[in-house]
């Protein structure tokens, strides 16, 4: 859920650290004025795809809704709405806007389980069937791609069925959720979907569940507010990049099969008073509450899900969460698997079981990290140059609180840095080194601007 939010509005968190050692001499690029500003706000961007004609779709998820803007940004056209009953919804939840083929695009209609395609002049052309049609409803709150090939990659969703007994007192049995989930290849023409590798999600998280006299579940979740994870992406020519939490660098599947692995990456390693780590549990405590209360209403009877370092309950698909685990009473599997929540309620042999509210409780402070960790979920973004930008979550080059990325080539090696305006975080990328910028708040609403590395900046895309 914070994932999502984080994701959407392009808000992120930089520490400036004062590092322990040099650092070797990377260059430090800034960015030219921005060339162009929307004069609209957008509730929460989640993405953005420039077209051919230097035309952007704007996915805004605040607003449910997909907007085509000119070039200079002066006007704007609605093209998915989140209006109830029309051809092309939007729908209730975040949906994310895929790269694909030719310069077009996919979104995903999680109604009909299904993509729309959109068109390089950004119109609504047809719509096609996924590989595994079910999956879709799992990618509002994290990235998907196609590779060279026109085949979709997507972090899957791990779920675990869990059998309970229906008779009241009995003990269920432990379930301890997987702290990784798979990164899946969907072949649209043989309909095949294969794992190509795995992604570090959680650490330190343990969960507990006791069925009590009157039949429902207690579910007890003992959270590390501060997760070791991993993040990835695929570039522009297919490779697809792991950027590695525990030592921060980068593994490499690329196109032609062959796999490498990048050296360590400087990182600025800051460390973490008691104070520091009792401020984040009271933090992480506030974010997961929230969360919990206003999904609940969305919840499907008897599934929870996780991911992203923590655990969601309800939501109905759009969480983010990499791991469902659903619980049933003897007598079969039941349920479609959908994501879900804590709820109230009985069931037969064979359906969902009911669960009372998830109690949540924290590791001790001396089990959290004493340094932070080098990224979070969200952090690795691949341009249209073929390089992979990473945000990690300290930089001794920070100013004044602006952040600054990390910019690594193919190779997994870190040949510039690039330091945006404060306030700004980086929401997408054309050709030629062209980002976009999104600023702004909830309250006032986000705004997208154009801009690029001053000087042209150092390419490296080998």
């Amino acid at each position: 859920m914070k994932r999502a939010a984080l994701i959407a509005t392009g808000i992120a968190l930089v520490l400036v650290v004062k590092p322990a050692i040099a650092q070797q001499k990377v260059p430090m690029m800034t960015l030219a004025p921005s060339s162009a500003k929307t004069l609209e706000s957008f509730g929460a961007i989640l993405g953005i795809r420039q077209l051919p004609s230097g035309a952007v779709l704007v996915n805004d998820a605040g607003r449910r809704r997909l907007v085509l803007l000119d070039k200079s940004f002066a006007t704007s056209t609605v093209v998915i709405d989140s209006a109830a009953g029309a051809a092309n919804s939007y729908g209730p939840r975040p949906a994310p806007l895929i790269a694909y083929l030719g310069d077009s695009s996919l979104f995903v209609d999680a109604a009909s389980s299904s993509l729309l395609v959109i068109d390089p002049n950004g119109k609504v052309g047809r719509v096609m069937a996924a590989p595994r049609p079910g999956d879709l409803r799992f990618l509002g709150g994290s990235q998907a791609y196609v590779d060279d090939k026109g085949r979709l990659l997507y972090r899957g969703v791990q779920m675990i069925r869990q059998t309970a007994s229906q008779l009241p007192g009995v003990k269920v049995a432990p379930v301890q959720p997987p702290d990784s989930a798979p990164i899946l290849r969907a072949d649209f023409d043989t309909r095949q979907v294969d794992t190509v590798g795995r992604v570090k999600l959680s650490s330190g998280t343990r969960m507990n569940m006791d069925q009590g006299p009157d039949g429902k579940l207690q579910i007890k979740m003992v959270v590390n507010p501060l997760q070791t994870i991993d993040d990835w992406a695929v570039l522009s020519d297919g490779t697809l990049a792991f950027v590695r939490g525990h030592d921060y660098h980068v593994d490499l599947l690329h196109a032609n099969g062959t796999v490498s692995r990048g050296a360590k990456l400087p990182f600025d390693w800051k460390r973490l008073t008691d104070e520091n780590k009792q401020q984040l549990v009271d933090s992480a405590r506030t974010v997961m509450e929230t969360a919990m209360k206003s999904t609940a209403s969305n919840a499907t009877p008897g599934t929870m899900t996780f991911g992203d370092g923590a655990m969601s309950a309800g939501g109905g698909g759009g969480g983010g969460g990499a791991i469902a685990i659903e619980i049933h009473r003897d007598g079969g599997g039941g349920g479609g698997g959908a994501m879900g929540g804590a709820v109230m309620g009985g069931g037969p042999p064979g359906q969902a079981m009911s669960m009372g509210a998830p109690k949540i409780e924290f590791v001790p402070l001396k089990e959290i990290a004493d340094y932070y960790p080098a990224i979070r979920a969200g952090a690795a973004r691949a341009d249209l140059d073929g390089n992979l930008w990473i945000l990690p979550t300290t930089s001794a080059q920070s100013q004044g609180g602006e952040l600054v990325y990390d910019v690594v080539n193919k190779s997994g090696e870190l040949f510039q840095r690039v330091r945006v305006p404060q306030g700004r975080s980086i929401v997408g990328f054309g050709r030629n080194g062209v980002l976009y910028l999104v600023s702004g708040d909830r309250t006032t609403g986000f705004y997208l601007e154009r801009s690029s590395i001053a000087g042209g900046g150092a390419r490296a895309t080998q």
